[in-house]
């Protein structure tokens, strides 16, 4: 299926030309016919001018990708990685930059020092036996029912828990900070607008930084170091210390349930992968990178040209935007045999789900391991789940490729712990 068929012209080259193609990532035909546009337009022209979204490089294959990504001399991630990108597309309000990731070395490295052991992979192993006993929380509100939305009741609410936890952050409302997160993330899905979010998002984060003065919260935990850290020898200015703090908040509550319920979403699909992984759960840790690339969830994120150069074959313009597709790249033959694919087994697996170089997402550790409880609990709880309606996406797939919804029915089983855990999101 080609770019043409879904209603973007095809590449259309020459001399002095850019290889051009009108792709609206923000669309609905880019968000239901994805795969089939990276695959199109990585085998006829990897890398091509987009005229829409005021107008970008889309950058497909493997190769083109992972240099580009690691290149921070010449795709720049100042001023920001959106797609257009204007200060709102951010956050908003005091959050007009994010930090690290819309920051370039050697800053980058000098922001991400200030949360990384937080964030280490022993740190998100020790955390282990809390994020099962949440999951276990969550699954007992709804197991029996025999009937869940496993994104609503399950995969959005702990990500948004763990996260809230980290930062030492009251957990009880989780549900409005989802809500505010995803307004900026998703759009109007949740019937509140951007700038009814920023207020929001404004208001829960100073009023959590008035309680921690209020409580005495430690100078040395993660929000801590964000708060009284420094970098290139001066404190971070207020601006920054709430695009960090918005920035993980971003990464906490969205990007791990959408991997969750796409993988959750094949399983059904192809219910030999929920025997294999019941059969042998040795595989889950080779299972949850091979899910990492067959379902990438952040799609990619953009960069600005540094300076007027040749690249892959391509005049490349100071100023302009590329969006690095990692979810393209991790499709890609070239790099892995049957890329289409979900070999529980694979190996190696060199995948850029979490990106490349000095910006590699720094909640991966994390987010793995959430990722593998909530499926292993999923799997023991709940083994015979099966589709119980529509799974229903987000609309705008440019920055995260997600459910909304997955109606699942089971067999219903017994709790295993008690009390109540906070309400659905829908």
């Amino acid at each position: 299926m080609t770019t043409t068929e879904q209603g973007f012209a095809a590449p259309a080259s020459g001399p002095g030309r850019r290889p051009q193609i009108a792709l609206d990532v923000h669309g609905q035909a880019f968000r239901d016919a994805n795969y089939a546009i990276y695959d199109d337009l990585r085998e006829r022209c990897p890398v091509a001018w987009s005229t829409e979204n005021g107008g970008f490089w889309v950058v497909t294959d493997y190769e083109s990708t992972f240099d580009a990504t690691r290149d921070d001399d010449l795709f720049t991630s100042t001023p920001g990685t959106n797609i257009p990108f204007t200060a709102e597309d951010t956050g908003a309000g005091l959050a007009a930059i994010l930090p690290p990731i819309h920051t370039d070395p050697p800053l980058t490295g000098a922001m991400r020092s200030l949360t990384t052991r937080f964030l280490s992979p022993a740190r998100a192993e020790a955390m282990e036996p809390e994020i099962r006993a949440i999951a276990d929380e969550l699954i007992d509100e709804f197991i029996e029912a025999g009937e869940a939305d496993l994104v609503g009741q399950l995969t959005t609410p702990l990500p948004a828990r763990v996260i809230l936890r980290l930062l030492g952050w009251d957990e009880g409302p989780w549900p409005e900070w989802v809500t505010v997160i995803h307004t900026f993330i998703h759009g109007d899905e949740y019937g509140m607008t951007r700038e009814q979010a920023t207020e929001r998002v404004t208001n829960l984060i100073f009023a959590e930084l008035g309680r921690r003065e209020e409580t005495g919260a430690p100078a040395d935990d993660m929000v801590g170091c964000i708060l009284n850290g420094e970098v290139e020898g001066r404190p971070l200015s207020v601006e920054e210390q709430f695009g960090y703090l918005l920035l993980l908040l971003f990464g906490g509550m969205d990007t791990t349930s959408g991997l969750t319920g796409n993988s959750l979403l094949r399983m059904i699909e192809q219910p030999e992968l929920t025997r294999q992984l019941i059969e042998r759960p040795e595989l889950m840790r080779s299972a949850t990178e091979e899910f990492l690339r067959h379902g990438t969830p952040t799609q990619g994120l953009a960069r600005t040209v540094s300076r007027d150069t040749d690249w892959r074959g391509v005049r490349l313009a100071k100023g302009d935007r590329a969006l690095l597709l990692w979810a393209a790249a991790n499709r890609d033959p070239k790099a892995f045999e049957r890329p289409d694919e979900i070999d529980l087994e694979r190996a190696p697996n060199r995948h850029m789900a979490f990106g490349v170089g000095q910006h590699r997402c720094l909640g991966s550790n994390h987010a793995r391991v959430m990722f593998r409880v909530m499926v292993e609990q999923v799997l023991r709880r709940l083994p015979d789940f099966a589709l119980a309606g529509e799974p229903v996406r987000y609309g705008d797939a440019a920055a995260v490729y997600a459910l909304k919804e997955l109606p699942v029915r089971f067999t219903p089983g017994p709790r295993v712990s008690g009390g109540p855990v906070g309400e659905e999101i829908r």
